[in-house]
C-alpha cells in the first residue's frame, strides 16, 4: 500500500481507538449534540471490548439511529442476543421496534455497559470500517453473532461469570462504587466485589464522572 494512505489510515485509527476518545452511550437529545454532523467511522465498545465498528456520512444522525431499533441494525442484533430467550420477546425490525419493556432495558444496557468513539473521515470511511474489522473482528459486524467462534455475549452465560452482568445499578451500589474507587480499590477488586467485569466498572465510573486506568 502506498506510504501515505497507509499512515493517513494509521493517524485515522489511532484516533478512533484513542481512549480520550471514548464516550459513554446516553439516550437523551444532549448527548447527540456532542457528534458533529459529518461523515466518519464510529466504534463500539461492549464492557471495553471493541464490538462493532461502522462508517456513515452524518455521525450525529447515525448516534440518533442507535437509539432506534428501526434504524440501526446493530441495535436490533444486541436486542436479539440479549433477550430473543425471554418470553415477552418479539423481533425488533426496520419498521418495529422491541417491546416497550425491552426497549427499556436494552437502552440500560448501552448506557451501562457500551462506549463509543468517532473520527471525522473526509476521504477513506469505508477503507478504514474495513481496516478495523480485518484487525480487532468485531463480534457484531459478524453476519451471525451468536455462532462467532471469538466470544460469546449471551447475558446468561456471561452471568456465570459476572453474577450482576447487565442488570441495572442501584443507588446504593452507585454509592458503593463511589465510596471504594475513592478508597483506591483497583477496577478488578470492584469487579470482583459488585459481581460485574472490567469494562462494566470502567463504563460506570466514567458516568459519574471519574476517570478510570482499568487497573
Amino acid at each position: 500500500m502506498n506510504e501515505k494512505i497507509e499512515k493517513y489510515l494509521f493517524d485515522l485509527e489511532a484516533q478512533l481507538l484513542s481512549d480520550n476518545n471514548r464516550r459513554i452511550i446516553q439516550t437523551n437529545k444532549e448527548w447527540l449534540k456532542m457528534f458533529p454532523q459529518e461523515a466518519g467511522v464510529y466504534l463500539l465498545r461492549e464492557e471495553g471490548n471493541i464490538c462493532y465498528v461502522g462508517e456513515t456520512g452524518n455521525l450525529q444522525s447515525r448516534m440518533k439511529d442507535l437509539l432506534d431499533t428501526r434504524n440501526h441494525s446493530v441495535r436490533r442484533k444486541i436486542g436479539e442476543i440479549k433477550f430473543s430467550e425471554q418470553s415477552e420477546y418479539q423481533r425488533g425490525t426496520s419498521s418495529h421496534k422491541f417491546p416497550e419493556q425491552i426497549e427499556i432495558e436494552l437502552n440500560n444496557i448501552l448506557e451501562d455497559n457500551f462506549e463509543v468513539s468517532t473520527v471525522v473521515v473526509a476521504i477513506g470511511r469505508k477503507e478504514l470500517e474495513e481496516r478495523i474489522v480485518h484487525k480487532y473482528k468485531p463480534i457484531y459486524n459478524v453476519r451471525d453473532a451468536r455462532k462467532s467462534p471469538e466470544k460469546s455475549y449471551d447475558v446468561e452465560e456471561i452471568r456465570k461469570t459476572h453474577e450482576k452482568a447487565y442488570l441495572p445499578w442501584t443507588l446504593e451500589e452507585d454509592n458503593k462504587l463511589k465510596e471504594l474507587n475513592q478508597l483506591g480499590y483497583t477496577t478488578l477488586e470492584l469487579a470482583s466485589h459488585f459481581g460485574r467485569n472490567k469494562g462494566a466498572i470502567s463504563s460506570r465510573l466514567k458516568k459519574m464522572g471519574f476517570r478510570d486506568e482499568l487497573k
